[in-house]
């Protein structure tokens, strides 16, 4: 007797068609996990900077330069240069505080979309996919540094 051994023409097609379907079903949850992830990194960037705006204050509050238009203030990553107890809206200042002046992780656009603020987007993401910070103009707490997020395009 001839035993058959394998799959058959038919079998191996029915096979490939049901991986085919599941792939076309499955592809848009694997697309939208970017689009999350992406979110979430923005929104981990919007918490460092409201982290380090805080640890900032309070630095700034101690030395009694919360109303100083200019001053230093020192954290546990170093120096950081603040205007009326809030980083200042730079890459050397808010970035380095905040531990996102890493040019391999973050793309940083400063006095975006206008001077007093920085605009920070990882690495290869749409253009509608950034965390913004705008430093304090004033010591009125209406004045104070604010940071949003925008994500509709992650």
């Amino acid at each position: 007797m001839n035993q058959q051994k394998g799959f058959t023409l038919i079998e191996l097609i029915i096979v490939i068609v049901v991986l085919g379907i599941l792939a076309v079903t499955a592809a848009p949850q694997f697309i939208n996990f970017s689009s999350d992830a992406r979110t979430a990194t923005v929104r981990g960037a919007q918490a460092s900077i409201q982290g380090a705006m805080q640890l900032s204050y309070a630095r700034a509050l101690i030395n009694g330069t919360e109303d100083a238009a200019a001053a230093t203030v020192t954290t546990e990553r170093g120096d950081v240069d603040i205007a009326f107890g809030y980083p200042l809206a730079t890459d050397a200042a808010i970035g380095f505080a905040a531990g996102l002046n890493n040019a391999n992780e973050w793309t940083a656009a400063a006095d975006t979309p206008a001077a007093g603020s920085i605009q920070y987007s990882p690495e290869g993401a749409p253009a509608d996919c950034y965390v913004q910070y705008t430093q304090a103009t004033d010591a009125t707490p209406a004045n104070a540094a604010q940071v949003s997020v925008v994500v509709t395009g992650c």
